[in-house]
């Protein structure tokens, strides 16, 4: 088959299996929620302690974070063995690992918030906690600069293209997802579960905006209960799919690119299903939501690694 073909195929897959889920999605969004979120929350209740809910919420952010992090490490090593010495080389290398740090230690912090937040413990931390915080971020910028320190000066090359544009797509996925968030204002399914009532439920595509801080505070306890649409933490665990890119880009086997993009549908699913049990998502929220992470990670790696190879076999 040729790349015209193959390419030809797998978006019209793509696209068949999203429009389908997305209008699935459309109409079934509550009743989905009220299947899931049965015996795991609670009525009256905005947060849940199910055991798989919450770990999912914490682990669900990490690969946004970790893979960051990889990335910037990546460009360490290649400014510090491969870029001539000069201020470039030392600018890159202080910025790299200062990303890096500062990744680990946002991920530590928000597992810290998340703890504090579902095991009712006071807000307020200890100060020796940022000094834990940072600590865990140091020792794991370290295991990751032994981890990475491994690649050859060939794999490097290879590799310091696709982390740099790595970067940028997922903070413009970060930036689509929660500049989508406030406009559109749709009611999460833990909102209405503290109300007792769906009177406020709206699909998807309504833009509703945001209520009024002080009210919400007041109702729900917190003044994110109308972004709903889309999912950040499906964002977040989307970034996966870099791992299955840069395998690519390292020209691995066709089994470890197999399991790895295995890995980043299943996780990125479990991380999807885990945000609608918990009230958190509806069904069309976490696959717009993983849709703008996979599509930032696949998009950007075309345009900017492969020279748009798969656009360019569509106009011959």
């Amino acid at each position: 088959m040729t790349l015209k073909k193959k390419t030809i195929r797998n978006v019209c897959l793509f696209l068949a299996i999203f429009t389908g889920l997305l209008i699935t999605a459309t109409f079934t969004d509550l009743q989905v929620s009220r299947i899931l979120t049965k015996n795991v929350l609670q009525p009256g209740n905005y947060y849940t302690n199910h055991f798989y809910g919450a770990m999912m919420e914490t682990v669900g952010t990490c690969p946004e974070y970790l893979v960051g992090a990889l990335m910037a490490q990546i460009i360490f090593w290649y400014a510090l063995r491969v870029q001539k010495k000069g201020a470039l080389q030392t600018a890159l290398c202080c910025v790299s690992l200062a990303g890096a740090v500062t990744l680990y230690a946002m991920w530590y912090n928000e597992v810290m918030n998340y703890i504090l937040r579902r095991f009712d413990l006071p807000e307020g931390r200890p100060a020796f906690i940022w000094g834990v915080i940072v600590f865990l971020a140091l020792l794991t910028l370290l295991l990751g600069a032994l981890a990475t320190r491994n690649f050859s000066d060939e794999s490097l090359q290879k590799l310091i293209r696709f982390a740099a544009v790595s970067c940028v797509a997922m903070v413009i996925a970060i930036l689509i997802v929660q500049g989508l968030k406030i406009p559109f204002g749709r009611m999460r399914f833990r909102a209405m579960n503290v109300i007792g009532d769906d009177s406020g439920y709206t699909r998807w595509y309504i833009i509703g905006g945001q209520p009024d801080k002080a009210w919400m505070r007041a109702t729900f306890g917190t003044s994110d209960a109308f972004k709903s649409f889309p999912s950040g933490h499906t964002r977040d665990a989307a970034a996966t799919f870099y791992l299955a890119s840069m395998a690519e880009v390292l020209g691995l086997g066709k089994k470890k690119k197999a399991a790895l993009w295995c890995f980043a549908v299943l996780f990125t699913g479990a991380v999807a299903l885990s945000r609608i049990m918990v009230g958190a998502h509806f069904f069309s929220d976490v696959l717009v939501g993983g849709t703008v992470g996979f599509l930032c990670c696949v998009l950007s790696k075309e345009f900017f690694v492969d020279g748009a190879i798969h656009v360019k076999a569509l106009r011959t």
